[in-house]
């Protein structure tokens, strides 16, 4: 496993310091496998189709992050290779397939990356929204094979029922209780029929697309002209409710920007709050629903 290029990150000019806080992510390995949800192969599969379908394929993986998605591309491409900025992160890719031969894991930031292409796919899951949208969409497109296509996978939490929403405010008067300068996660704030509908506005730029899905609204990629880059956009979703006991659910809330934020005290506190409401309110069961997303644009010549 190569290291990380010493030279600082280049300042990005507008909104979102994505680079510090895609960081961040490095301090919660122990606890980001075990909280956050995994992809499913048959969803990658058919968003990449027909790249998979070519002898010797090669895909590029950007911010593999424990490598919950690394496993699925290394069943369905000849060659993977990984690369991850993290370095306890990328150490636990390298860990968890160090049985497969057919997979690299390097540590990198993707804009300092100068590995060998072409690729005939960039793929990227909840990752490449940290990436500095001024040069990661050319730089995407550069090492792609001419028709290569660029893939990202990512979960967007959903408005649930009145039962979920309910222990969406319990929760979040808890962080208050614990530091009042935290309001909470916000857990889900669209319904899976208005991620549909806003993606439809952005269907030409796939950063457009991706920034929509995971902010919100477009906000750099809005300045990058990624439609002349990428065809425009194939959508996949698929609607999941998934099961959470105490210990899983306080380990995905620790991979929340606010639990970081905290003080150890009260991220203590906190914890044993939560796993105290989870066991003892909801009999030690939270379902949460989700919409995994899927987006894909083929490079243009």
């Amino acid at each position: 496993m190569t290291n990380v290029e010493s030279q600082p990150a280049p300042p990005i000019e507008l909104g979102l310091d994505r680079r510090e806080r895609g960081d961040s992510f490095e301090t919660l390995s122990h606890v980001y496998s075990a909280g956050r949800p995994s992809y499913p192969k048959e969803f990658i599969e058919s968003l990449i189709r027909p790249v998979t379908a070519l002898p010797d394929t090669h895909v590029l993986e950007v911010g593999a992050g424990t490598g919950q998605a690394t496993v699925r591309l290394a069943e369905l491409f000849s060659r993977v290779t990984a690369i991850e900025p993290g370095y306890n992160l990328a150490q636990q890719t390298e860990q968890r397939l160090s049985d497969r031969s057919n997979v690299d894991v390097h540590q990198s930031y993707f804009e300092n990356w100068e590995g060998p292409g072409p690729y005939d796919c960039v793929f990227s899951a909840s990752a490449f929204h940290w990436t500095d949208p001024t040069r990661s969409y050319s730089l995407a497109k550069n090492l792609l094979k001419p028709g290569g296509k660029m893939a990202f996978v990512t979960y967007s939490e959903l408005v649930g029922d009145d039962v979920w929403e309910q222990r969406c405010a319990d929760i979040r008067k808890m962080f208050t209780a614990h530091a009042p300068h935290h309001k909470g996660p916000r857990f889900g704030t669209r319904t899976a029929a208005e991620i549909s509908t806003g993606l439809k506005g952005y269907a030409e730029s796939i950063g457009q697309a991706l920034e929509f899905v995971e902010f919100g609204k477009p906000l750099e990629a809005a300045n990058v002209p990624v439609s002349e880059m990428f065809d425009p956009v194939k959508v996949q979703l698929e609607l999941q409710l998934r099961h959470y006991d105490a210990d899983r659910f306080v380990a995905a809330l620790e991979s929340y920007g606010a639990f970081r934020r905290m003080n150890e005290d009260a991220r203590i506190a906190l914890k044993e709050a939560v796993r105290t409401y989870v066991e003892a309110e909801c009999q030690n069961s939270i379902e949460r629903p989700f919409a995994l997303v899927g987006l894909a644009a083929n490079r243009r010549p």
